[in-house]
């Protein structure tokens, strides 16, 4: 999506209008850069950000209708925020520290699987203890 409104200066333009007045300063979408740090949370935060002003896009360009996504597909970009957020926290967290950066990230790992787990077990009905189980292949 971001490729389709970013590939010209009119589309570019036009996401741009369709957000005056709406919100204090208008943007675009990201492009996802596979060489950058957090480059695809970036990404998927400011698209779930401006998830309204695609809608209202994609009415004046509907060749490009396909590029939207369903309330599923939402849902899921949601769920694939809250598991990078957390990495990215630790990722720059890890970056100030010079000594022992392995356990540190270790332990930051873990913690963010615990609270991944304990939130995808309540929201299956199923309560958390707050150990994570590592299971061998």
């Amino acid at each position: 999506m971001s490729i389709a409104v970013g590939a010209s200066p009119q589309r570019r333009q036009h996401f741009i209008e369709i957000q005056n007045n709406r919100v204090k300063i208008p943007t675009t979408l990201l492009y996802d850069v596979k060489t950058r740090w957090n480059s695809t949370l970036n990404m998927l935060e400011r698209s779930v950000r401006l998830r309204e002003f695609t809608k209202d896009w994609l009415q004046t360009y509907v060749e490009f209708t396909p590029l939207g996504s369903t309330p599923e597909k939402w849902r899921l970009i949601e769920y694939i925020l809250e598991v990078l957020q957390p990495i990215r926290f630790w990722t720059l967290r890890m970056s100030k520290h010079v000594a022992s950066p392995f356990i540190e990230c270790f332990k930051c790992i873990k913690i963010s699987l615990i609270i991944w787990k304990c939130k995808f077990r309540s929201q299956n009905g199923r309560g958390c203890n707050g150990r994570l189980i590592f299971v061998r292949a």
